[in-house]
């Protein structure tokens, strides 16, 4: 027994003097936790994809450059996201180990947000789409952040179209 175990560290220390070695030790960890709530992870992470992929059509269509600034801030709301997420997720592993409620609806709420922006995206791109129309006027301060000028008479315009 005791040689077995022997033999099994001698064939595991490699793993642990390389930096590579230690990332997958890592990576793997951080996957054997999340792997229950792969799902709502997934679903976060889908979001953030389609918001980039929204935020690149409207800059082409409001013919702005796109800067690799804007790329980075995607990769520091994953990580953002994933800190937090995660965070919740140990928080209740520490509570209870059934369900995790708070991580689900935590989920939830980040996909809204992301949500949020891909509509004004949506909005910038193709101004007369029925569903995301219906809520233009609260998305108005969003929208302006993104094109950078007041709205208003855009949005009026788009109006008089509707009735």
């Amino acid at each position: 027994m005791y040689s077995q175990i022997q033999h099994l560290l001698i064939k595991i220390h490699p793993i642990f003097t390389t930096i590579w070695g230690w990332i997958l030790i890592a990576l793997t960890t951080l996957w054997s936790f999340i792997k229950p709530e792969l799902y709502p992870f997934s679903v976060v992470y889908f979001a953030i994809l389609l918001d980039l992929i929204w935020g690149i059509a409207a800059a082409v269509k409001l013919k702005k450059y796109i800067r690799s600034e804007r790329i980075r801030e995607t990769f520091k709301k994953i990580i953002i996201y994933s800190v937090s997420l995660l965070l919740i997720l140990l928080i209740e592993k520490i509570l209870h180990e059934e369900w995790e409620v708070a991580t689900r609806v935590s989920c939830a709420i980040a996909a809204a947000c992301e949500f949020w922006s891909i509509s004004a995206n949506m909005l910038i791109v193709k101004p007369d789409m029925p569903f995301v129309r219906l809520f233009r006027l609260q998305l108005k301060g969003e929208i302006e952040k993104k094109v950078g000028h007041n709205v208003d008479k855009i949005l009026v315009e788009n109006e008089t179209d509707i009735k």
